[in-house]
């Protein structure tokens, strides 16, 4: 069955944020079809392993590219690998709480293009 959401997720030297993060999104989504698609820039400290080893647990498809080709061509990588309808973009390192995921999605589904979440639009904030 074909995903719904796509969830790319661009890596380097994410290994322990990937840990929490996949199962967090996990924690939302699990009632809804969705693929997490990482995308690491071979990461020295085992990020792809590390999400290799969760795929296990979690729709999780790794790609690993040869070198650190940076984060913009990573998140165009992982659109071009996604089998989702609708897609997002996450950062590994925590600072996007996947709890608003199911925000952006029903906002989609309202017929929106794109969603964006911000810190610097009226609401958003920076925590910790």
């Amino acid at each position: 069955m074909k995903p719904n959401l796509s969830v790319i997720i661009p890596t380097y030297n994410e290994a322990e944020n990937i840990k929490m993060l996949i199962p967090r999104i996990h924690s939302v989504l699990n009632s809804n079809s969705y693929e997490i698609i990482v995308v690491d820039d071979s990461s020295p400290d085992g990020t792809a392993e590390v999400a290799k080893k969760l795929s296990e647990s979690y729709p999780v498809r790794v790609f690993v590219r040869n070198q650190k080709l940076g984060l913009a061509s990573a998140i165009v990588h992982g659109f071009q690998k996604a089998s989702g309808n609708i897609l997002g973009v996450i950062d590994a390192d925590l600072q996007h709480p996947p709890e608003n995921i199911k925000d952006f999605i029903e906002k989609i589904e309202e017929g929106y293009d794109i969603v964006i979440g911000s810190r610097y639009i009226k609401g958003g904030r920076i925590e910790d």
